[in-house]
């Protein structure tokens, strides 16, 4: 076989080898943009780290909140898109109005994701406050809507969000009135974005002139307008704008463990619902959690008509995380020999990737469904493409392999080892010089050797970062 056609059957050979996924192999990363699209080295400090969760799970996109931290001195959310690879910075915070925590979260249309945050009490410069409501509305190409501090004064309460078309209504319960001319015992309904006073629905309109209410929750029912949640003399009632329409007296205990996303309401992670409150208003038993299983801070999912929570467990006694999503369930471990094993129900672990830095703790991450099956996603960016039996959907092959290794010049040394024999026996067949045909095979081999005394350093070199 003439020396050129064996390089390219080399070639051939080497690269096939390169581009056919491997298994396991590590997980892939997303790219981190900031808000300008500039390119970012690593996730903030803010966004990624075990204790961050996802918000909110919208098809492909993935809502992050990222609290302020050292290299994100005023805090933001960031977009996770693992189908295009990529996780955006939301434009920074102002600095009056830096993010402590997240009250409230509902999709909207088109998109759309009306936010209300609590304002971090470590900033007060001049015009900011402590303790404030903030609402905004985001999609993702940025702030629809930017960041505003609501009105009713610091340790406001924030009852519900709702949706008006495209404009996002934010209803709270003012702790102070000389901005809104409300009591505290009034709920102030705020349209993003509108330079228009608030609307105030007084304690009377609520609770028919009694005095003893208190309003606990609002939600917008849509064509019926904003329904209130209010209590009255140790019963939980709802009532609409007017006051008509008031549904039957249900227990006060219920209140305490009341899921209330249909209102935007966030539930602290470690507070499983008893009972969650319906569109209609009717509040209903919450399926309690598994026995043997607790609880884990779980993102919520735009289904077709509702929210719904993919929840996440620790198994006690166990190992590893338990995830759950419309009655199925998929176990995510992590070995002792570096490897995410990944099992359906109670079935046999897989091995599916390799947890290499900086995805150590992929196996603690959040499983999403998306259009294409499932992701399991960690807030620094890492993830893994799932089959919906837990099987690894995109396993890298040995060049993207190379690339998220982050060693410099790795890829180059690999295209040399492929392509290196070819690049230099092809030009030396098809010269003319030199015209002896034992001169010719004599500078083929020099090169041929030329190419094994670089290539086998490097392959010693490449060895370690491919096995």
């Amino acid at each position: 076989m003439p020396l050129s056609a064996a390089g390219l059957l080399w070639a051939a050979v080497l690269g096939l080898v390169a581009l056919w996924p491997q298994h396991p192999t590590g997980a892939r990363q997303l790219s981190w943009r900031d808000a300008t699209g500039q390119p970012l080295a690593s996730a903030p400090s803010g966004c990624g780290g075990v204790t961050r969760f996802p918000l909110l799970v919208d098809q492909d996109r993935v809502w992050l909140p990222c609290p302020a931290a050292p290299d994100l001195p005023t805090g933001t959310f960031a977009l996770l898109l693992p189908r295009r690879g990529e996780a955006r910075l939301l434009e920074s915070l102002p600095e009056h109005l830096a993010l402590e925590r997240v009250e409230g979260l509902l999709p909207g249309p088109g998109g759309r994701v009306g936010i209300v945050y609590r304002a971090s009490a470590r900033t007060s410069p001049p015009g900011g406050g402590k303790d404030v409501l903030v609402a905004a509305v985001a999609d993702a190409e940025g702030w629809r809507e930017l960041p505003e501090r609501l009105p009713g004064g610091a340790g406001s309460r924030l009852l519900g969000l709702g949706w008006a078309g495209y404009r996002l209504e934010v209803a709270l319960a003012p702790a102070r009135g000389e901005d809104t001319r409300a009591r505290a015992a009034d709920a102030v309904l705020v349209r993003v974005g509108d330079r228009d006073l608030p609307r105030v629905v007084t304690r009377e309109e609520m609770c028919l002139d009694r005095t003893d209410c208190v309003v606990r929750a609002a939600w917008n029912a849509s064509f019926r307008g904003w329904r209130f949640l209010v209590e009255d003399g140790g019963t939980l009632r709802e009532v609409a704008e007017s006051g008509a329409g008031e549904a039957a007296g249900q227990s006060l205990q219920l209140l305490a463990g009341l899921d209330l996303r249909v209102a935007g309401r966030m539930r602290p992670p470690n507070l499983p619902a008893t009972h969650q409150l319906e569109p209609d208003g009717s509040i209903l038993p919450a399926r309690p959690p598994p026995s043997g299983l607790r609880l884990l801070p779980s993102p919520l999912v735009v289904g077709d008509t509702r929210l719904e929570t993919l929840s996440r467990f620790v198994p006690e006694p166990g190992e590893g995380i338990v995830h759950e999503w419309r009655g199925q369930r998929w176990n995510t471990v992590s070995g002792a020999e570096g490897l995410l094993r990944v099992g359906e129900g109670t079935g046999a672990l897989t091995a599916v990737a390799r947890l290499e830095s900086p995805c150590t703790h992929l196996a603690s991450g959040f499983l999403v469904p998306t259009r294409r099956g499932l992701t399991l996603l960690g807030p620094e960016g890492c993830h893994v493409g799932l089959t919906s039996s837990g099987q690894r959907a995109d396993p890298l092959n040995l060049l993207e392999h190379l690339e998220y290794s982050r060693r410099p010049h790795a890829l180059l040394a690999l295209l040399f080892v492929v392509l290196g024999l070819p690049a230099l026996l092809i030009p030396a067949s098809v010269s003319s010089r030199p015209r002896a045909r034992d001169h010719r095979l004599f500078v083929r081999a020099v090169l041929a050797s030329c190419y094994l005394l670089g290539a086998l350093p490097l392959l010693s070199w490449l060895w370690p970062l491919l096995s």
